[in-house]
């Protein structure tokens, strides 16, 4: 397969997406964020642009296992670019949101700088399966996501509780229990036997867990609001595998303050944060408005996945996030 620019690397590995009442209409939606509707024909152009791509492709994919080019380009591949176009647009509407929200503007020379940098709009847009103007709107929302997630960085702490369960039926189950109770959390966390977890966690995302502070800082636990507790995929499971029967996380967020002191030893500081890892995390904090917004994706495409901010095809591999119950005073 062809490898995209660099300056996209990062923006598509991680942007890698009838009913009635009231509310945004839902005929010819392929999804709707709040009430904004992303239409089947936005997402139909922009598979238009990719298909010469991702012909070219599976061409040379063909060749390098001795089959001659011109062969149908693969049904999947194309349901799989199809949702990879609509979670870039529900990210694009959240990522427009919460800037507006928060006063961030991308000024049209950071675009052309990142662009000028990978050789134009396009070069950028050169086997990448968007178009120039696309691409613009892409780097823009890096920027944009990367500013977010700079503005909380050194602001935010969290407190949680997490397990790892053997499948999802077990995730579910501790899940409910902590909702239910959220004041038995740290017994029902603490008192698991074997697998990883823990209870009454501090983290900040400047902190690395042993993964290096990109793969702490892009984790869901700085993304979910306190009071929730998720049920969320934790682990790859192989293709053709049941998701369900593979390894599942639970996440009780109890505190997520945005006071938290200046960073300090064994703490990066956002000044000290590439822009990839800081447009990891941007993307984290658009989790909430999500929640708040509501995100919803036409079964042709898939499912929204609220923790992994994606859409994903087999909804059995989809988290949930659920507010935990607030004792009566």
């Amino acid at each position: 397969m062809r490898r995209l620019p660099a300056v996209l690397v990062s923006v598509v590995a991680l942007l890698v997406l009838a009913g009635c009442g009231s509310g945004p209409d839902r005929v010819g939606a392929a999804a709707i964020v709040g009430d904004q509707v992303i239409t089947i024909d936005e997402i139909q152009g922009g598979l238009r642009t990719a298909v010469p791509d991702l012909r070219v492709a599976v061409d040379q994919q063909n060749a390098s296992q001795g089959t001659a080019p011109g062969a149908p380009i693969p049904p999947a591949l194309l349901a799989q670019q199809s949702r990879r176009l609509v979670t870039v647009r529900v990210l694009h509407t959240l990522i427009a949101e919460q800037a507006r929200r928060d006063g961030v503007v991308v000024a049209p020379a950071q675009v052309d700088a990142a662009l000028a940098r990978a050789g134009g709009a396009e070069g950028a847009a050169r086997g990448s399966g968007f178009d120039p103007a696309t691409i613009r709107e892409l780097v823009g929302d890096q920027i944009a996501a990367a500013e977010i997630g700079r503005r909380t960085f050194d602001r935010l702490a969290v407190t949680v509780d997490y397990a790892g369960t053997r499948d999802r039926a077990s995730a579910e189950a501790l899940a409910a229990q902590v909702a239910a109770d959220p004041a038995r959390a740290a017994a029902l966390f603490s008192g698991r036997g074997g697998g990883a977890g823990a209870a009454g966690l501090a983290l900040r995302p400047g902190a690395d867990q042993g993964a290096g502070v990109r793969s702490t800082a892009s984790s869901v636990l700085f993304g979910l609001p306190a009071g929730t507790v998720a049920v969320t995929p934790g682990g790859g499971s192989q293709a053709g595998e049941d998701p369900a029967q593979g390894p599942w996380t639970v996440v009780h967020v109890r505190e997520r303050r945005l006071d938290a002191p200046p960073p300090g030893p064994g703490v990066v500081p956002a000044a000290a944060v590439d822009e990839d890892t800081m447009f990891a995390f941007g993307l984290r904090q658009l989790q909430p408005l999500a929640l708040e917004l509501g995100v919803t994706v036409s079964p042709r495409y898939g499912t929204w996945d609220p923790t992994q901010l994606d859409v994903v095809d087999n909804p059995a591999a989809v988290g949930t996030i659920t507010p935990v119950r607030t004792p009566a005073p």
